[in-house]
Protein backbone atom coordinates (compact mmCIF):
# COMPACT_ATOMS: atom_id res chain seq x y z
CA UNK A 1 0.00 0.00 0.00
CA UNK A 2 2.85 2.37 0.80
CA UNK A 3 2.74 5.70 2.54
CA UNK A 4 3.53 6.62 6.10
CA UNK A 5 1.69 4.23 8.43
CA UNK A 6 1.56 6.81 11.21
CA UNK A 7 0.02 9.34 8.83
CA UNK A 8 -2.53 6.78 7.61
CA UNK A 9 -3.75 6.44 11.19
CA UNK A 10 -3.36 10.14 12.01
CA UNK A 11 -0.73 9.50 14.69
CA UNK A 12 2.87 10.37 15.48
CA UNK A 13 5.75 8.00 16.21
CA UNK A 14 5.45 8.52 19.97
CA UNK A 15 1.88 7.22 20.08
CA UNK A 16 0.93 4.70 22.74
CA UNK A 17 -0.66 1.31 22.18
CA UNK A 18 -3.95 2.73 23.46
CA UNK A 19 -3.83 5.65 21.02
CA UNK A 20 -2.97 3.25 18.20
CA UNK A 21 -5.94 0.99 18.97
CA UNK A 22 -8.33 3.93 19.30
CA UNK A 23 -7.24 5.48 15.99
CA UNK A 24 -7.48 2.11 14.23
CA UNK A 25 -10.96 1.41 15.58
CA UNK A 26 -12.26 4.85 14.65
CA UNK A 27 -10.86 4.75 11.10
CA UNK A 28 -11.76 1.10 10.48
CA UNK A 29 -15.38 1.82 11.37
CA UNK A 30 -15.41 4.96 9.24
CA UNK A 31 -13.89 3.38 6.12
CA UNK A 32 -15.17 -0.21 6.27
CA UNK A 33 -16.49 -0.98 2.77
CA UNK A 34 -19.64 -2.65 4.14
CA UNK A 35 -20.59 0.61 5.85
CA UNK A 36 -20.28 2.64 2.65
CA UNK A 37 -23.78 3.68 1.61
CA UNK A 38 -22.83 5.24 -1.75
CA UNK A 39 -21.72 2.64 -4.31
CA UNK A 40 -19.51 5.12 -6.17
CA UNK A 41 -17.25 5.40 -3.07
CA UNK A 42 -16.93 1.67 -2.34
CA UNK A 43 -13.59 1.34 -4.16
CA UNK A 44 -12.14 4.32 -2.30
CA UNK A 45 -13.38 2.87 0.99
CA UNK A 46 -11.78 -0.50 0.15
CA UNK A 47 -8.43 1.14 -0.60
CA UNK A 48 -8.46 3.26 2.55
CA UNK A 49 -9.57 0.32 4.68
CA UNK A 50 -6.73 -1.83 3.32
CA UNK A 51 -4.22 0.95 4.08
CA UNK A 52 -5.61 1.25 7.61
CA UNK A 53 -5.40 -2.54 8.09
CA UNK A 54 -1.80 -2.69 6.86
CA UNK A 55 -0.71 0.26 9.00
CA UNK A 56 -2.28 -1.24 12.11
CA UNK A 57 -0.89 -4.72 11.47
CA UNK A 58 2.65 -3.30 11.33
CA UNK A 59 2.43 -0.71 14.09
CA UNK A 60 0.61 -3.00 16.55
CA UNK A 61 3.36 -5.63 16.30
CA UNK A 62 6.31 -4.55 18.47
CA UNK A 63 8.95 -6.13 16.21
CA UNK A 64 7.44 -4.92 12.94
CA UNK A 65 7.02 -1.43 14.40
CA UNK A 66 10.68 -1.36 15.45
CA UNK A 67 11.76 -2.41 11.95
CA UNK A 68 9.42 0.16 10.40
CA UNK A 69 10.69 2.93 12.66
CA UNK A 70 14.33 2.25 11.77
CA UNK A 71 13.45 2.08 8.07
CA UNK A 72 14.09 -1.58 7.28
CA UNK A 73 10.56 -3.02 7.27
CA UNK A 74 9.53 -4.42 3.88
CA UNK A 75 6.04 -5.90 3.68
CA UNK A 76 6.77 -7.41 0.26
CA UNK A 77 9.60 -9.61 1.53
CA UNK A 78 8.19 -12.13 4.01
CA UNK A 79 11.33 -14.29 4.28
CA UNK A 80 13.52 -11.36 5.26
CA UNK A 81 10.78 -10.04 7.54
CA UNK A 82 11.03 -13.14 9.76
CA UNK A 83 14.80 -12.81 9.94
CA UNK A 84 14.61 -9.08 10.62
CA UNK A 85 11.98 -9.66 13.32
CA UNK A 86 14.29 -12.12 15.05
CA UNK A 87 17.12 -9.61 14.80
CA UNK A 88 14.91 -6.90 16.27
CA UNK A 89 14.12 -9.10 19.26
CA UNK A 90 17.78 -9.85 19.81
CA UNK A 91 18.75 -6.19 19.46
CA UNK A 92 16.10 -5.07 21.94
CA UNK A 93 17.16 -7.71 24.47
CA UNK A 94 20.91 -7.16 24.26
CA UNK A 95 21.51 -3.58 25.21
CA UNK A 96 25.11 -2.90 26.10
CA UNK A 97 25.86 -1.81 29.64
CA UNK A 98 29.02 -0.07 28.55
CA UNK A 99 29.40 3.62 28.03
CA UNK A 100 32.52 5.19 26.68
CA UNK A 101 33.82 8.54 27.80
CA UNK A 102 37.01 10.13 26.59
CA UNK A 103 38.66 13.12 28.15
CA UNK A 104 41.48 15.00 26.50
CA UNK A 105 43.26 15.27 29.84
CA UNK A 106 43.54 11.48 30.10
CA UNK A 107 45.16 10.97 26.70
CA UNK A 108 48.87 10.34 26.90
CA UNK A 109 51.18 10.97 24.00
CA UNK A 110 54.09 8.60 23.78
CA UNK A 111 57.01 9.34 21.53
CA UNK A 112 59.31 6.61 20.34
CA UNK A 113 62.96 7.55 19.79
Amino acid sequence: MGGDFYQVLGLNKACTETELKAAYKKLALKWHPDRCSDSKYVEEAKNKFQAIQEAYSVLSDVNKRFLYDVGVYDSDDDQDADFMSEMAVLMSQNKPNVSYQFHLSSIKIITIN
